[in-house]
């Protein structure tokens, strides 16, 4: 459901988080999946309430915006060739060196909470984060993620 649109970038070479949030959010509006201001507003939030994680195996980004600016449920999802920092969320004067971004893109404000649980469980996983990290397969990342309960 989260990933019928196949929206992966595998082993990007980014220059920051902003050069990484926008690359992404063009893909999902070239699909129509966000409406053409979502970028902007992905940015403006990441901006103002960070999205940077690090877990004991590497560092993940899971920037996103409101539902107002989505026309349909998707997440997107990019693997860097070179970690990348964005703001760590839980402490924004610190940064968090970033190997995989997730960008959610809900329609429904209240699946972004049970999605959001569901990655942190991915995210305590080490084995799978490595395989996200390494897989330049569609197919593999969607297996992968459906195991950890998202699909």
């Amino acid at each position: 459901m989260f990933f019928d649109r196949d929206i992966m970038l595998f082993h990007q070479e980014a220059e920051d988080s902003t050069d990484i949030i926008s690359r992404i959010a063009i893909r999902l509006t070239e699909a129509g999946i966000v409406k053409r201001d979502f970028g902007k507003h992905v940015l403006e939030r990441e901006a103002t309430y960070p999205t940077g994680l690090k877990t004991k195996a590497l560092g993940v980004a899971i920037p996103h915006t409101d539902s107002k600016y989505v026309n349909q449920s998707q997440i997107a999802f990019a693997s860097l060739k070179k970690p990348i920092s964005f703001k760590d969320m839980t402490d924004p004067d610190k940064k968090v060196e970033v190997s995989l971004v997730f960008m959610i893109a809900m329609s429904k404000p209240h699946d972004q909470m049970t999605l959001l649980s569901n990655l942190m469980a991915v995210f305590q996983n080490e084995n799978a984060l490595i395989k996200l990290l390494q897989s330049d397969d569609v197919a593999e990342v969607k297996q992968v993620l459906k195991t950890n309960n998202i699909e």
